[in-house]
């Protein structure tokens, strides 16, 4: 990892658990490491019984970058988070100011420039980004907006309502990108009761095989390759993965580990472009963490 303006390189850090990981794997990847060690504050301000500041240590969280020539994670320490934006990489400095990463070219998005949908200091979670750079955005609550999905498109101010294919319960929606421009990858249940997966491309819906775990589906995953995968649990373990195969049905993935029923570990999974598959999992508990870092090629 190149040294700092100063000639210093970032210190390494041991994170108990990867969040929100972004960028292009293996060589530009960042990503908000939680727990990473402990951070002290004021909690009370000096009394009469006791005159000085009262100072107490929280878990301290950090953005890190992965260094894959060193195979370990090292600190940002002037950014407060990241998050993918498009094709590219967006971070807030810690002196609050919005910057690119990846993808320095265009200008911030007015909807995080001007605050329209958010607080300003947390990432934007309900977000989602195609590299068409249209956003699609899960309204909650809003003086703006009824409740429900919507689009953003790139560089506007006012939205259009998010169209679903005939019969789904938009509030079961789990809502992805795919690797396409405008592509959408969605999962839910339908108003029946039945579940769907879909992919949506150039503003239309194509219905996807659905996916008949015990559980469903947790998450979502398409490859720029074109592959399709599955993070899901069943009653034997807590984390599974399924391809989508040629003859249109779920295969799961061998993975190196057994966990058992009462484990839940976290876990995020991530495609790479030639098809090769990123996954963390945090084998640990509330009081310990154990996050390990898988690749899987082809």
């Amino acid at each position: 990892m190149a040294p700092n303006t100063d000639g210093v390189s970032p210190p390494p850090v041991v994170p108990r658990e990867i969040k929100g990981m972004a960028g292009r794997w293996p060589d530009r990847v960042w990503a908000l490491a939680t727990n990473v060690g402990w951070q002290a504050h004021a909690a009370a301000g000096p009394t009469p019984a006791m005159p000085g500041i009262i100072t107490a240590a929280s878990p301290r969280n950090a953005v890190v970058r992965w260094d894959e020539e060193r195979g370990r994670w090292v600190e940002q320490p002037d950014l407060a988070w990241v998050c993918t934006w498009a094709d590219g990489v967006l971070a807030m400095g810690v002196d609050g100011a919005l910057r690119w990463l990846e993808g320095s070219d265009r200008p911030i998005p007015p909807i995080l420039a001007e605050k329209l949908l958010w607080d300003g200091w947390n990432p934007p979670v309900l977000l989602r980004t195609p590299k068409s750079g249209d956003v699609v955005v899960r309204i909650v609550q809003s003086t703006r907006l009824d409740p429900g999905w919507w689009v953003f498109p790139r560089g506007e101010r006012t939205a259009d309502r998010l169209v679903w294919p005939p019969g789904v319960d938009e509030e079961s929606v789990g809502l992805r990108t795919g690797d396409g421009s405008d592509e959408l990858l969605a999962w839910g249940s339908l108003r029946s009761g039945e579940r769907f997966i879909a992919r949506r491309a150039q503003g239309s819906w194509q219905m996807l095989p659905p996916f008949w775990g015990d559980y469903g589906v947790q998450d979502l995953v398409a490859a720029p390759s074109g592959g399709l995968f599955v993070r899901s649990r069943d009653q034997a373990s807590p984390l599974c993965i399924y391809r989508l195969g040629r003859g249109g049905d779920w295969e799961r993935i061998p993975i190196p580990f057994h966990t058992k029923p009462g484990d839940f570990p976290s876990s995020q999974l991530v495609a790479g472009e030639e098809g090769d598959l990123w996954l963390t999992v945090d084998f640990g508990d509330h009081y310990r963490h154990q996050v390990v870092l898988y690749h899987a090629r082809g």
